[in-house]
């Protein structure tokens, strides 16, 4: 008996050491993890960067406030990318609003990667930044992007991103999982960035680039011409970008300044699984691709980024590994006098460790914590969502919305001035991600609009 309990007991130790080993290190690398400085004469400057924003125009309100927090830091230019049928639209809304540094530059058919190379090969600044059109930008961020670059060997980077937590005392179900799916991202991608330099994938809601690493016909082709099995990928475009960027010996840097944390919108509603479908299928396919085509992941210096982001990949779904670890303790304690406190223990253990990843949430937003129950039962459901994911991945669509739908014309002429009312008046609406502060019209001239297709008139002073 006592040899069984001890070969159990062994079999316990290895898997939790697979299992958690990781978690214990991203604990330490995120408490101790410094943000990299802003030095008084950087190399790179906002005067240095094209922002491009790839928009399917989905909603007028969060493109206006994506633009003026963009607008507000300044870059050399902002190209915007939308479906030929709503230029003369987005032109009207960024004139209306003195956003005098974009450009709106349409495609056909709406594809990201195709709008997104349109768009590069446009680029003559030295850094390019790629932001999605639901994402809002602090006060002075592209100063704490650009940090990153003073580091010669970074070819690209990201910074801290978070959910937008919808107003109100509580929030529900979906906008608490929205948050709590990009906090644990955020969470693994600094830890592991910060260990070895890798990540699993440089987030495409905002992410910056050398131009010169991407502004070539090899890139062109290879962003243009990424498959999977056979099947032409439209999702998935920031597995490429990591890819490439990787591949070509360059490093990836992320930025843990809490100043340079920008916010984003997720479904808050039941589409949330659509989404997640989505990611999930991008993360298998992205880690396949990598692991049948490249050598740098399991290469010495990426070491950490070997265990944590390709091995334990497989430790899914949660419900049956957490089980098993909870079977082998009980086997391991069967007998003894130590068996109901090893059991509580590892549960407690479990819980823990599915919301350290929570904390800095839960501390600006302890009403949150009512959910914790619900969330810890998503994460097993999400776990077979996982799997089937894995078993779907030929399924290289969007999931949560229609692109077809949104490439025809976004209001007809005598809607086009109660829209881009509501787009202005909607917009001011929107908060900064900075707390304390809300983005008004001060930022900009207020106007007075005449007609749908007319003239504009700016208020004095």
């Amino acid at each position: 008996m006592q040899v069984m309990n001890m070969l159990l007991f062994t079999l316990w130790i290895v898997m939790s050491l697979l299992r958690y080993m990781r978690t214990v290190a991203s604990i330490f690398t995120f408490i101790f993890y410094r943000p990299k400085p802003v030095k008084v004469k950087p190399t790179y400057t906002a005067k240095d960067v094209t922002v491009i924003v790839p928009t399917t125009f989905k909603s007028e309100t969060e493109l206006t406030h994506c633009l003026r927090c963009i607008s507000a830091c300044s870059p050399a230019s902002i190209l915007v990318v939308t479906a030929v049928a709503n230029i003369s639209l987005v032109q009207q809304i960024c004139s209306l609003k003195a956003y005098n540094r974009v450009r709106v530059l349409g495609v056909e058919k709406l594809n990201k990667r195709r709008q997104m190379i349109k768009a590069l090969k446009q680029v003559n600044t030295k850094i390019v930044v790629f932001a999605d059109d639901d994402v809002f930008w602090p006060a002075r961020y592209l100063d704490y992007l650009l940090a990153i670059f003073e580091d010669p060997r970074t070819g690209a980077g990201g910074t801290r991103q978070r959910v937008r937590r919808n107003p109100g005392t509580f929030i529900n179900f979906w906008n608490f999982l929205g948050i709590s799916y990009l906090e644990r991202r955020v969470w693994n991608n600094i830890a592991t960035n910060a260990i070895d330099g890798s990540i699993s994938t440089l987030s495409g809601r905002t992410s910056a680039y050398l131009t010169a690493i991407l502004k070539s016909d090899e890139f062109f082709h290879c962003f243009l011409n990424d498959h999977w099995r056979g099947h032409p990928l439209n999702t998935d475009d920031d597995k490429c970008l990591t890819r490439y960027v990787y591949s070509h010996g360059w490093s990836i840097t992320i930025q843990s300044d809490p100043r340079s944390v920008i916010e984003t919108t997720l479904e808050d509603n039941p589409k949330y699984i659509s989404q997640c479908l989505r990611w999930a299928r991008a993360h298998w396919r992205g880690n396949f691709i990598v692991m049948e085509n490249e050598r740098y992941w399991r290469s010495s210096k990426f070491w950490w980024g070997c265990y944590v982001i390709y091995i334990c990949q497989f430790q899914t779904p949660a419900l049956l590994v957490d089980g098993l670890l909870l079977g082998l303790v009980l086997g391991a304690t069967l007998g003894t006098c130590c068996q109901q406190w090893a059991t509580i223990a590892l549960v407690v253990w479990i819980v823990f460790t599915k919301n350290v990843k929570m904390i800095p949430h839960f501390c600006r937003n302890p009403q949150d914590m009512l959910w914790i129950p619900a969330g810890i039962l998503f994460s097993y459901i999400h776990g077979f969502l996982n799997l089937y994911a894995l078993l779907t991945l030929t399924n290289t669509t969007w999931g949560s919305q229609s692109l077809e739908a949104l490439e025809v014309v976004r209001a007809e002429n005598e809607e086009v001035v109660p829209l881009l009312r509501n787009a202005m008046d909607e917009g001011t609406l929107y908060r900064e991600p900075v707390l304390g502060r809300v983005v008004g019209d001060d930022y900009f001239s207020p106007v007075r609009i005449d007609s749908a297709y007319g003239s504009r008139s700016t208020s004095p002073g």
